[in-house]
């Protein structure tokens, strides 16, 4: 079965896993390959031979393209990084209305989560596999979409109209719930893909922080444990 990074490259034209223009189409393989290799079974029991393999290469020309397995790991976390940047801190920090913004959060790191699961996943679980150095330059790069959440409930809460006990607090637990949607979501699961969103939404805007939602709803209401284990 394809990988879900390769799935998505059939549907549309891949990202850069870099900001760097990758060398050519066969390191973008590489990487693509690797990715689901490291997210089906983890970065520490994945070998360089193995992804040589499974990329048809001998892993003398898998160096070729690439100087280390750690390296390798970092250009798909960048990769993924560099998602959640481009499609939503970039487009949610055009949105004025504190509170319309906060829900664009959510349907976007959710959408993402969904399109992009392999690489996001892998940024949030292996870092532990890359060098002091590369882990400071993750963590800086994932306190930026933390911090990105808790000023926007910050603006919410001092407009007064919600009573956020503690912003801190809740901006860990909003994070929280956005990160576990990687562990916990299947796309063949009984909920469709707007059903899923539509109860994340509701479960952190309306339940979390408070914000009051229009009540549109689906004809039947499906609950998110469906989801679970499918």
């Amino acid at each position: 079965m394809p990988s879900r990074l390769e799935a998505n490259r059939r549907k549309k034209q891949p990202k850069q896993l870099s900001k760097q223009p990758l060398k050519d189409a066969r390191l973008s393989q590489i990487y693509q390959t690797a990715a689901g290799i490291i997210y089906r079974q983890g970065y520490e029991a994945t070998s360089l031979s193995e992804i040589a393999k499974a990329a048809g290469l001998t892993k003398a020309g898998l160096y070729h393209y690439i100087p280390s397995k750690e390296h390798l790991l970092f250009e798909i976390m960048n990769y993924g990084m560099n998602l959640v940047d481009s499609d939503v801190i970039t487009p949610a920090r055009a949105v004025a209305d504190p509170q319309v913004r906060l829900r664009t959060i959510v349907t976007a790191y959710a959408n993402l989560i969904m399109e992009e699961r392999q690489p996001i996943t892998i940024m949030i679980n292996e870092a532990k596999g890359l060098t002091p150095a590369r882990q400071r330059k993750v963590r800086a790069r994932r306190r930026v979409f933390y911090e990105f959440v808790r000023d926007t409930i910050q603006e919410i809460k001092d407009e007064g109209e919600v009573a956020v006990l503690d912003v801190g607090m809740t901006a860990i637990s909003f994070v929280g719930v956005l990160v576990w949607l990687a562990y916990w979501y299947h796309p063949e699961g009984r909920l469709t893909k707007q059903q899923v969103i539509d109860e994340i939404v509701e479960l952190m805007l309306e339940r979390m922080v408070g914000i009051s939602l229009p009540a549109v709803r689906s004809s039947h209401k499906c609950r998110l444990v469906a989801a679970w284990n499918r």
